[in-house]
C-alpha cells in the first residue's frame, strides 16, 4: 500500500498515469471523512486549500508525483467494505479518467485495463486478450481471429497499442492499461495483408 503524502488515512494500492504524470486511475481506501477531505481538495485544484498535484510514497519511502489536472474529466466509484474488517468502517473509491470507460468510435481509440492477480504470472495473455477484442469492435473492416498474432505484432511495432507504463511514470499496484488506437494506417495493412497473403481469409 502506498500513503497519500499531502493527507493522512488515504491508502492506494494502485495507481496509472500518463506519459506526463497525469492521473488516469487510482484505487484508495480510507474512512469517510478522509475520503470527503481527498475529494474536496482535487475539486479546489490550484486554489490556497487545493491540491493539483500529490505524491505517493511506498514503503519504500520513494516519492511519485501525480498530477490532477482538472477534475471534470475524471469519473468516481465508490463502495463501502464491509464493516466486519479488520480496519473498521472504510470505504474503496475509484478515480478513473472518462476515456478508459468509453471508447472514442469516431477516432477509433479505446482503452483496456486488466487487473493483475498475484496468484499467476501470466500477466499479458488475459489484457492481450482483451485488446484483441477491443481492435476487433474498433476496426471498420472485419477481423478473423487467425489474424490476431500479425495484426498485433503490427500494432506493436507502429505504437498503435501502449502500455500505460512509463519508464519515469510507471505503473503501481496490481493493474495494467493499454491504449488501442485503430488509424487508417491499420485499415490499409489489413487491405494489403489480405492481397499479399499475409492475412489468410
Amino acid at each position: 500500500m502506498y500513503r497519500i503524502e499531502e493527507l493522512s488515512e488515504i491508502w492506494v494500492d494502485a495507481c496509472l498515469r500518463n506519459s506526463d504524470g497525469r492521473l488516469m486511475f487510482l484505487s484508495y481506501f480510507g474512512r469517510d471523512g478522509s475520503v470527503m477531505q481527498f475529494l474536496a481538495t482535487l475539486e479546489l485544484g490550484r486554489t490556497e486549500r487545493g491540491l493539483n498535484r500529490f505524491h505517493l510514497v511506498g514503503p519504500d519511502g520513494q516519492r511519485h508525483p501525480v498530477d490532477v489536472e482538472g477534475t471534470e474529466r475524471l469519473g468516481k466509484h465508490a463502495a463501502r467494505l464491509p464493516r466486519q474488517n479488520l480496519f473498521g468502517p472504510l470505504m474503496h473509491n475509484w478515480i478513473y479518467d472518462k476515456t478508459l470507460q468509453n471508447p472514442d468510435r469516431a477516432n477509433r481509440i479505446a482503452w483496456v485495463m486488466h487487473r493483475v492477480g498475484a496468484e499467476t504470472t501470466q500477466h499479458e495473455q488475459p489484457l492481450y486478450d482483451k485488446v484483441w477484442a477491443a481492435m476487433v469492435d474498433l476496426s471498420p473492416v472485419a477481423l478473423l481471429d487467425h489474424w490476431r498474432e500479425p495484426c498485433l505484432n503490427w500494432c506493436h511495432e507502429k505504437r498503435a497499442v501502449e502500455l500505460l507504463d512509463d519508464p519515469v511514470y510507471p505503473a503501481i499496484g496490481q493493474v495494467m492499461a493499454m491504449r488501442v488506437s485503430l488509424s487508417d494506417h491499420f485499415v490499409e495493412f489489413v487491405s494489403d495483408g489480405v492481397r499479399s497473403g499475409l492475412l489468410e481469409a
